[in-house]
């Protein structure tokens, strides 16, 4: 899912990230088979934050090829994101069995077609609710594209405890859950909410302990909040420290 700039950094993690590519959203829907997968790992900074994404693709009766154009299109294009659908390991090894591409390689090897890196931008992309910016707080930002049904908000809401809230700071009806953990001494909140469209998401996580220490120890959490919601069919775009 995610490695480090450098080894000192973060633990590369045992599972890249797994598209299944349909050739159009009607295959997609009825169950047909995938055109190819795509394969991607993003790029952290110690802190959890994205710098890169690499990706390689392959398609049915072809050869591995540079995916940083079409993730890039991924996370811009909604018809994009209309025919790709994310997966574990073990969907991605069934599908490329079936097109007949054998064995998927180790991720050792996948790593090897990682050609054309995709930097990401430094800048936060979308500006804070603005009573979340206090000169006390770190916040960061995960950044997601796609749909994410009823059925997924439900899953994430339950697996991650949020709890009913007021929402009379909520006047345009986006935030969709909030809840607060207690991390290594610390106490860090998230909040889900739609932002901009329809298409898109975000985590917006915050700490009252902005050292480089407690930094370090969010980046796990980073992680496995980026993997939740990509279980449920979003689509990573981008981990933004936005102060």
């Amino acid at each position: 899912m995610s490695r480090a700039a450098h080894p000192a950094a973060v633990d590369v993690a045992e599972q890249l990230d797994y598209y299944l590519v349909f050739p159009n959203i009607r295959a997609r829907e009825r169950g047909l088979p995938p055109e190819g997968i795509v394969v991607e790992e993003f790029v952290l900074r110690p802190d959890g934050t994205t710098s890169a994404l690499d990706s390689a693709g392959w398609t049915v009766g072809g050869t591995w090829w540079s995916a940083a154009a079409f993730s890039r299109g991924l996370r811009d294009d909604a018809r994009l994101q209309a025919r790709v659908t994310p997966v574990d390991r073990a969907s991605a090894q069934a599908a490329y069995r079936l097109l007949g591409g054998g064995e998927l390689l180790p991720e050792p090897e996948l790593r090897r077609h990682f050609l054309d890196r995709l930097d990401l931008p430094a800048a936060a992309p979308l500006n804070l609710v603005p009573t979340q910016a206090t000169a006390e707080r770190r916040i960061y930002r995960v950044l997601l594209a796609g749909e994410l049904p009823e059925a997924g908000l439900a899953v994430l809401r339950s697996g991650w405890r949020m709890q009913p809230f007021d929402r009379a700071d909520d006047a345009a009806n986006r935030i969709a859950g909030r809840t607060r953990r207690t991390l290594d001494g610390q106490t860090v909140t998230w909040t889900l909410r739609r932002i901009g469209g329809d298409l898109a998401w975000a985590v917006d996580l915050a700490t009252d302990r902005p050292d480089d220490t407690s930094a370090h120890n969010l980046a796990p959490l980073l992680c496995r909040l980026r993997t939740d919601a990509r279980s449920q069919g979003l689509i990573p775009v981008t981990v933004e420290r936005l102060r």
